[in-house]
């Protein structure tokens, strides 16, 4: 039988059942929400479940609740194992609630399962915030950024781990919302196309640069799973602190209280005001998720392809590079100038010009597909 089972994660509020939704507009897969499992197996015992009463239930009665979603992965289980085709489990990996954490999946279940494929769906902190103060289980909370970037820590490990329980390691991504559901797609129904990090300058870069990203990226979306790492937003709003940070200590000034950030999505600019000390505590471990995640991505890429048109080199660029070679990684680059030592030595070969490149991808990804 020919079975793709995948279990997609995500913090609550980065719009991961949404995202799942609108794939499923579009391709045909069976889907299992954890949780209305659970809450069916808690009404065959007389308990009627929900999202607002669930984690307070799951305080008091932990291993009942346990109990209740060991018996809805049994179903789960046996649903896949009648049934041909792509399975998508969706559920968290990971709440916090009341100052504790509570499991959304542990490692014996995900070994039941058995899948093919474990997904995070993330999304910048602040828009899972606006998220969140929408969703009636959370609007009553009012979050700051330090605790959901410390959910989101836990929820990418927690879930790379899972995937690392298994020899050979299941394939484990983390996707970002913003890629919308065309990376979805590829990674879910198009396995067999090779995954590519897209490495490019992003500090000091205009509209028309990234619109030049969109327009390489997408010359080798046909032949290539394609990663964008500024998909996640979180770096606007560590631009902006580092802008409105630096101006203050050369003037003399105290930081303002509040500070406005402009984030623009696929879907539009937003804008956003957010209180000095929110941003101030977490900037060190959103610096640090950044380098994480575009890290972990890299790990899970078959290439890595560095578009970099502009003569200075970027730092997080070389940094990636480094870490790909590291990692055994190819690393394919267009840089329009003479390299560095440096620059070169971390390449496995530059183009110096765009089309080149472009059509060296093409030509091996011909090659791989027909071999």
């Amino acid at each position: 039988m020919n079975k793709t089972v995948v279990i997609c994660t995500g913090q609550p509020g980065a719009g991961r059942d949404e995202y799942l939704h609108a794939l499923k507009s579009r391709k045909d897969f069976h889907y299992y929400h954890l949780f209305d499992y659970i809450v069916d197996e808690a009404e065959k015992q007389g308990f009627i479940l929900n999202k607002l009463n669930v984690l307070d239930f799951y305080d008091s009665k932990p291993d009942l609740l346990e109990s209740f979603r060991a018996s809805a992965l049994k179903r789960i289980i046996e649903e896949i194992r009648k049934r041909d085709g792509v399975h998508m489990i969706s559920t968290p990996y990971h709440f916090e609630w009341k100052g504790k954490s509570y499991e959304g999946l542990r490692q014996d279940e995900v070994k039941s399962l058995n899948p093919d494929i474990l997904l995070v769906t993330l999304d910048d902190l602040i828009r899972v915030r606006e998220r969140l103060k929408k969703d009636p289980q959370w609007r009553e909370h009012d979050f700051t950024l330090v605790e959901l970037a410390q959910w989101r820590r836990a929820e990418i490990m927690g879930v790379y781990e899972l995937s690392r329980l298994f020899t050979p390691h299941k394939e484990f991504y983390l996707v970002a919302r913003e890629h919308g559901t065309n990376l979805l797609e590829d990674l879910i129904f198009h396995r067999e196309k090779k995954k590519i990090y897209l490495s490019h300058p992003i500090t000091g870069e205009d509209e028309q640069f990234f619109r030049n990203v969109q327009r390489f990226a997408k010359s080798l979306k046909p032949y290539y799973t394609v990663f964008d790492p500024y998909m996640i937003k979180d770096w606007d709003v560590v631009e902006t602190w580092r802008r409105v940070k630096n101006r203050s200590q050369m003037k003399g000034e105290e930081v303002p209280r509040k500070i406005g950030v402009t984030i623009e999505y696929t879907d539009g600019v937003k804008r956003y005001e957010l209180e000095s000390w929110d941003i101030e505590t977490a900037i060190k471990n959103i610096r640090a998720q950044i380098i994480d995640t575009d890290y972990r991505i890299i790990e899970s890429c078959h290439y890595i392809v560095v578009y970099h048109p502009r003569e200075e080199i970027s730092a997080g660029v070389m940094s990636e590079m480094i870490q790909a070679k590291a990692m055994a990684k190819f690393v394919y680059v267009f840089y329009p100038y003479e390299p560095s030592p440096f620059f070169e030595w971390y390449s496995t070969k530059i183009f110096s010009r765009e089309n080149e490149l472009v059509s060296f991808l093409k030509e091996i990804a011909g090659k791989e597909l027909s071999s």
